[in-house]
């Protein structure tokens, strides 16, 4: 039975399970991922610029606005900043770097052999020239595909981290990982020392709770952040829960009927949903989950604060229905981010309700 190993420091900053050698900063002496870096952002490290004594430049203002007190910030959602480049893609990496982006997120799917693929459809064929599941695939074979009308192909995890590790933008990035069946504990370990060098800039993102406890277990200062849809939900269609006596799709055995307010079955539930993952760093919450909450609780982004966690909404673009009015309810609700695929849009929007 395969047991999981914690890494030590060492491990984090030296050889890891099958030697593969870890470097905190993100170098390489020579390689592939040299090459990447070198086409995508420079070959200059983060921490060499600092070395040298060299600022980094301030971030866009399209990336984020100022609401009377706080500050709103605006996760560039798949790498889409322009949409000029193929989503997840390391072209599309660089534009967020060159562009000075505060956040940004990229979807993760393991491979059969080794690597993780930024893809977030569960099969080749929607967006690349390839066919068949993505967990069938060798990241050999991931080489060979494209995405669909371009030349660029898919990215592996460990050059995503390549090209991360030497730019200042994103600063911070969520890996949103679309597998939700446990993970072997062996890609477990692998995925938490391909992200080493950049540790410090991505937080993990998944509904899958139990494959969060399992990245923390190797490795327990691993940023973490939780999707709670495996188990309240309001808005999805065809969704797996069941919809509840106090309006939510939600299978808890305490929604079947009402016992209490609205707004005391919300704080109640989520207290008990945030304490799946230790130390969860943000949480994301539908955007129409999100305002649907603000009509029971209109505190309702207190019931994430009290756990001292940012509240993300997704996925809010402009251009849809009733965007701006939708906008504008989130931001006075008190979110944090707003996940989007159209940040400048949004972020002139929210200068508006300064």
């Amino acid at each position: 039975r395969w047991r999981p190993r914690v890494l030590r420091p060492a491990d984090r900053g030296g050889r890891g399970r099958e030697g593969l050698r870890l470097d905190v900063s993100g170098r390489r002496s020579r390689g592939r991922s040299d090459e990447i870096a070198r086409e995508h952002v420079g070959l200059t490290t983060d921490e060499d610029r600092g070395r040298r004594g060299q600022v980094s430049p301030p971030p866009n203002p399209d990336s984020f606005f100022r609401v009377r007190d706080r500050v709103v910030e605006l996760k560039v959602h798949r790498l889409l900043w322009s949409g000029d480049h193929p989503e997840n893609s390391l072209s599309a990496l660089g534009e967020c770097a060159r562009e000075r982006v505060i956040r940004a997120e990229i979807d993760l799917a393991m491979l059969r052999d080794r690597d993780f693929a930024l893809l977030h459809d569960d099969r080749l064929e929607k967006r690349t020239t390839g066919r068949g599941r993505v967990s069938a695939a060798k990241a050999a074979e991931l080489g060979r595909v494209r995405f669909k009308g371009t030349d660029e192909r898919p990215a592996l995890l460990s050059e995503f981290v390549a090209v991360l590790a030497r730019a200042p933008y994103p600063r911070l990035v969520e890996l949103d990982m679309k597998d939700e069946e446990p993970l072997p504990w062996a890609r477990i370990e692998e995925l938490a020392r391909l992200v080493q060098p950049v540790k410090a800039r991505v937080v993990f993102g998944s509904p899958a709770d139990w494959n969060l406890r399992r990245l923390l277990a190797v490795d327990r200062s691993l940023p973490v952040s939780l999707n709670p849809h495996s188990y309240i939900d309001f808005g999805e269609r065809g969704g797996h829960l069941r919809r509840g006596a106090y309006g939510y799709q939600d299978a808890h055995p305490l929604a079947g009927r009402r016992f209490t307010s609205a707004a005391d079955y919300l704080r109640d539930r989520f207290g008990g949903v945030l304490r799946l993952v230790p130390g969860i760093r943000e949480v994301h919450v539908r955007s129409r989950m999100f305002e649907r909450m603000l009509e029971d609780v209109p505190t309702a982004a207190d019931i994430f604060h009290a756990f001292d966690v940012k509240l993300d909404v997704w996925t809010l673009d402009a251009g849809t229905a009733r965007w701006r009015e939708r906008f504008a309810r989130v931001v006075a609700g008190g979110v944090d981010i707003v996940t989007t695929n159209t940040a400048p849009a949004l972020a002139a929007a929210g200068r508006k309700l300064a």
